[in-house]
């Protein structure tokens, strides 16, 4: 075995936190390599010029950015950047303006501000003033501070406090940006609501909301045409609005509405008069235009891939982030039309010259359906010496068909991989999303395990190796459980920032994740014949070698969840380097379950290709059987 093609696969560069300007003719957006440590790791910042269909962009050299950091274009050129970091438990954001200066930019410090639960930054259009800063400064109260370059008659920049609001505030979307009203939405009591602020009279009022239990929010505002787009829960799934500022009456159009399959308003076009709508079907994007006049939902056909909003839409351009499985994240642009156009802007040498494993979508027959997969390693991938069965994070969430950093690590090892959207995935319909709601690791690690089953009869006859099962999150969970649960099928098990149950993640985590886990159901016992669905109950009959990896800076999935479980390994004779693995690493959550950086990435990659391959197996092909898989 070699790991010479680990180290040759370049360094994977990531587009995220793209931003528009309101004008349509500027954007901003992070990036970052995954040799990064973590995702407070340096990033840059890129500028990008979009006054013509080709997209222009250029980084911004002497600004130092973390991952943390927020930018947003103005209408001028100029940009606004918010660098945050955590000060015990407290977020402190640096708030500054870069201006054009020559081939670079300059830089014009504002001021700071402390929050409990973060911030984001608003453009104020058509107005002589910078912008806004809303500070949630705890679940509470936020406050909604005015900035300014320069205070009259000093020229020293200004930042102040306008007007405090009970809830937490998020969103926003100016009314009128000359008088100072804008829409955000409220979050108070466990009710959410679209509310007007008066940055004048210092005056909130409540403009949107369904009922006193259900999240209503207000997403687009064109002053133009005065159309207001909203969302909310109140049928028991989110559905999209929209209506006329004054007019009263709210449409909630059934065309918008597709059950189990989410869509979102990304953009209202340059008149207010069509919606750029977005929705997940499977694990693809599809894209269409909704025209309220003719009450018409019209597809705009495009590559396989993922679209994350926001988006921009001047004219008939849209741009918006785009990737695919061999495509890193990038800025794409769709000139609209019969035949709709695009294009991806390729930026950087390196990046051009990769050429990024493919995957398809594939189809496998399920317990209760089918059950859509994403898979790498070809027509033939099921055959691969090594293979691995990745499980998504969740629940309700989907592996989607874009750019991931480490199955393509896997694939350029050759280790083929299988992501399947079991039960609990959304973008299936209703019936698929909801069947793990009350139900962690019943319907879904029933999929897992009749998958892995099929997989076993498929690969006897040519004596593979056993599949390795890894899971982030929620699918770390779900991976330990499988391992388990029928640990003869596995030759491995990699969980990433895993927690061992639903009602011990509740105990040790905070606020925010204990209301999801009861929301979902999480500490429901699952009433089906099959034993415990507890980790640390189970985990005597774990057998594969275990590689297991957890962020020590992990507030949503506590790094105890990972100690405890390797303390009650060892209470039963498992040794640590020969059983199983464990990492810390620095890092929150998202460092290890999502954004891994390329170090963590390679040794995940060494684990799966650490799994024997019996010596018969190259002596059949050899002889002339199973050509479509070579040995690593």
């Amino acid at each position: 075995m070699t790991t010479l093609r680990l180290e040759a696969l370049p360094a994977v560069t990531d587009r995220f936190d793209f931003a528009f300007s309101g004008n349509g003719r500027y954007a901003a957006c992070l990036k970052r390599s995954d040799e990064a440590v973590s995702l407070e790791s340096p990033a840059t910042l890129e500028s990008w010029s979009l006054h013509s269909e080709e997209a222009v962009c250029r980084p911004v050299t002497g600004v130092v950015v973390g991952g943390a950091s927020h930018a947003l274009p103005l209408d001028d050129g100029r940009i606004l950047l918010s660098r945050s970091d955590g000060v015990e438990l407290t977020f402190r954001h640096r708030l500054a303006v870069l201006q054009p200066s020559g081939s670079g930019f300059s830089e014009q410090p504002l001021g700071e501000v402390s929050t409990l639960l973060g911030g984001g930054l608003l453009p104020c259009p058509g107005s002589t003033r910078l912008a806004f800063f809303v500070a949630r400064d705890d679940p509470d109260h936020s406050t909604i501070w005015r900035l300014s370059t320069s205070r009259p008659g000093t020229g020293l920049p200004v930042m102040e406090p306008v007007v405090r609001v009970p809830g937490s505030l998020s969103g926003g979307v100016w009314l009128d940006a000359d008088a100072g009203v804008l829409a955000v939405n409220q979050d108070l009591d466990g009710h959410s609501s679209g509310i007007a602020v008066d940055l004048v009279r210092g005056e909130w009022r409540r403009i949107w909301s369904v009922s006193d239990r259900s999240t209503d929010r207000i997403v687009l505002y064109s002053p133009r045409s005065k159309a207001l787009v909203v969302t909310t829960n109140a049928t028991g799934e989110e559905r999209l609005g929209w209506s006329r500022l004054g007019q009263g009456e709210v449409n909630f159009p059934e065309v918008l509405h597709h059950p189990g399959h989410p869509r979102r308003a990304l953009a209202l076009d340059s008149s207010g008069e069509r919606l750029l709508v977005h929705e997940s079907r499977g694990a693809v994007s599809r894209l269409f235009t909704y025209t309220p006049a003719d009450r018409r939902l019209r597809p705009v056909t495009g590559p396989a891939g993922t679209v994350s909003p926001p988006a921009s839409w001047v004219g008939d351009l849209v741009r918006f982030r785009f990737s695919a499985p061999d495509q890193p994240p990038t800025l794409a642009t769709v000139r609209l039309g019969t035949r709709p156009r695009w294009s991806l802007s390729r930026v950087g040498e390196a990046e051009n010259e990769t050429a990024w494993a493919a995957a398809e979508l594939i189809s496998l027959p399920g317990p209760a359906g089918p059950i859509e997969a994403i898979v790498y390693g070809g027509a033939a991938w099921w055959r691969c010496p090594h293979l691995v069965v990745a499980l998504h994070g969740g629940p309700l969430a989907a592996w989607r068909f874009e750019f991931e950093p480490l199955f393509q690590r896997l694939a350029a090892a050759g280790v083929a991989v299988v992501a399947p959207n079991c039960r609990g995935s959304i973008g299936y319909g209703e019936e698929h999303l909801r069947a793990v709601v009350t139900n962690w690791g019943g319907p879904d690690l029933e999929d897992v395990l009749h998958l892995v089953r099929r997989l076993e009869t498929q690969r006897a006859s040519l004596h593979l190796p056993k599949p390795v099962v890894l899971g982030e999150s929620y699918g770390g969970f779900l991976a330990l459980l499988a391992a388990c649960r029928e640990p003869e099928r596995w030759s491995g098990c990699v969980a990433l920032a895993p927690f061992l149950s639903g009602p011990r993640l509740y105990e040790s985590a905070h606020g925010v994740v204990r209301s999801r886990v009861d929301k979902l159901g999480g500490r429901n016992a699952v009433d089906d014949g099959a034993g415990p669905r507890d980790v640390l109950r189970i985990c005597a009959s774990l057998s594969a070698p275990l590689l297991l990896v957890h962020g020590t800076g992990d507030v949503a999935v506590p790094v105890e969840q990972s100690r405890t479980l390797v303390r009650r390994l060892s209470e039963l004779g498992r040794s640590e380097g020969v059983d199983f693995e464990y990492l810390e690493v620095p890092g929150d959550h998202a460092a290890v379950a999502s954004a891994r950086p390329s170090a963590l990435a390679r040794r995940i990659v060494s684990f799966c290709l650490s799994r024997r391959i019996p010596a018969d197996h190259f002596v059949r092909m050899e002889a002339g059987e199973n050509h479509a898989v070579r040995p690593v």
